[in-house]
């Protein structure tokens, strides 16, 4: 069941979820990213519309490159995998996101660990 079924705001619940949450459309556009993410990885509301790779390394732009053209081809596996940076360590996950059962995009969540 749905959270909006039940009345719950899924928005307030995503912005409180202690998870950065991202949705790129099918270029790599922000299209929508939680409050939390804002936190622990570099989101700022400037940055809806523009693209991600505006705002990540050459090595991180090769690696969502590789994946958005894994959907556009059809894929639809998850993606995850362990970045440090400095003294923190994060769990990234990136999964297709579907809407009315049709590739619009990917969503890309990260954990900061311990």
């Amino acid at each position: 069941m749905s959270p909006a079924q039940d009345g719950i705001p899924a928005g307030e619940l995503l912005d409180q979820a202690p998870v950065a949450v991202t949705a790129l459309d099918r270029q790599g556009t922000i299209v929508f990213f939680n409050q939390y993410a804002g936190n622990i990885v570099d989101r700022k509301p400037e940055y809806l519309g523009r693209d991600i790779r505006d705002f990540h390394k050459p090595e991180s732009n090769a690696k969502m490159d590789a994946i958005l053209a894994a959907y556009a081809q059809g894929g639809r596996e998850e993606y995850c995998w362990r970045l440090k940076r400095g003294d923190k360590e994060f769990m990234v996950r990136v999964a297709p996101w579907l809407k009315d059962g049709q590739w619009a995009g990917l969503v890309h969540t990260v954990m900061l660990l311990g």
